[in-house]
């Protein structure tokens, strides 16, 4: 038994900067900076579009790509670190904003920016599980600009906002998600993050107005943020691929977190794979954390750079840190 990917889709806002509008904000041409990472422009939902809105948009789009309907939803997993509210989750908004079936669960999962692939784990190991669970649709969404003033420094412009979605299915035959590895280590929780409004720092008045332990934004509190990626991926993806019956240049397309075009890169030489097999969409869409992985593969699909029975590769890294990759037989 496997479980099929019938169909992706995605969406960003309209509101955007290009690097010109972020130099000028920040006062500093910022374009040096962008250049290797390959980030070209940041949209903003804006003061009234929430994570819930995103994740609405993206999953009626995946929906409507296949004339899919909503009632065969058996299952709706919610993916983000940028939640509407603490609780009750994000998920219950998005399934009553979709017009989920009454009964149908959903629920919310944060794993920084690993969300995907782990919610795709989840949503392989439910479909599994349970006989009652058929048809899965994964989101995605991230709306950190809400966090991360481009003022602060142009570290904080690269931070964009959009959504993913993934509708899987079981299926008879062994395709679907075919392998994955997972690797974690809690040192780096302090080194970035939204550290305001949980139970560590409640939200009082003084902490929201900057005044407390910590900046109530996206911020860097203690530690250095380590850039692993070119060094673990490989051997992330690498020990997925021992176990799956695939060898690495059977991989069809790769697909990395959308934040650093150089370390893509490096982890291709690394890999010893040609650059040419990737698709990034970071000058488009900007970093788009959990959301943009899907957002990718969405896009790749979309363009007809990966084809139905491609084998893809949707590696991801997020804060904390965590890391994240599976082989996907689209």
């Amino acid at each position: 038994m496997g479980i099929k990917l019938i169909s992706t889709g995605s969406y960003a806002p309209d509101n955007s900067y290009n690097l010109e509008d972020m130099s000028n904000i920040l006062g500093e041409d910022i374009s040096e900076f962008m250049a290797p990472l390959g980030i070209k422009k940041r949209n903003e939902t804006g003061e009234d579009m929430s994570t819930t809105d995103l994740g609405i948009k993206a999953g009626k789009n995946a929906l409507k790509k296949v004339n899919f309907s909503v009632e065969e939803i058996d299952l709706l997993i919610v993916s983000t670190d940028t939640p509407d509210i603490l609780s009750p989750q994000s998920s219950a908004s998005i399934a009553e904003g979709l017009k989920m079936r009454d009964g149908a669960p959903f629920f919310d999962l944060n794993a920084s920016c690993t969300g995907f692939v782990f919610a795709s784990e989840t949503a392989k190991n439910w479909i599994e599980g349970n006989n009652d669970i058929e048809t899965v649709m994964v989101l995605s969404v991230y709306n950190m600009t809400k966090f991360a003033e481009m003022k602060k420094g142009k570290f904080f412009c690269v931070f964009s906002d959009g959504a993913g979605a993934a509708i899987y299915q079981k299926s008879k035959k062994d395709i679907g998600i075919h392998s994955n590895h997972f690797i974690g280590n809690g040192n780096q929780w302090r080194s970035l993050g939204i550290y305001v409004g949980g139970t560590r720092f409640p939200a009082t008045i003084e902490r929201i107005k900057g005044k407390g332990e910590v900046n109530p934004n996206l911020t860097f509190w203690q530690g250095e943020l380590m850039n692993r990626n070119p060094e673990l991926w490989p051997v992330i993806i690498e020990k997925m691929m021992t176990k799956s019956n695939f060898q690495l240049d059977e991989v069809d397309k790769f697909i990395f977190t959308q934040i650093n075009k150089s370390a893509i890169q490096l982890t291709c030489k690394n890999l010893g794979i040609d650059f040419s097999k990737t698709h990034n969409i970071m000058g488009r869409y900007g970093y788009t954390g959990n959301a943009c992985v899907i957002m990718a593969l969405d896009d790749a699909l979309e363009k007809e750079e990966v084809k139905k029975g491609d084998l893809v590769c949707l590696t991801a890294s997020g804060v904390g840190y965590t890391m994240a990759t599976m082989l996907l037989e689209v």
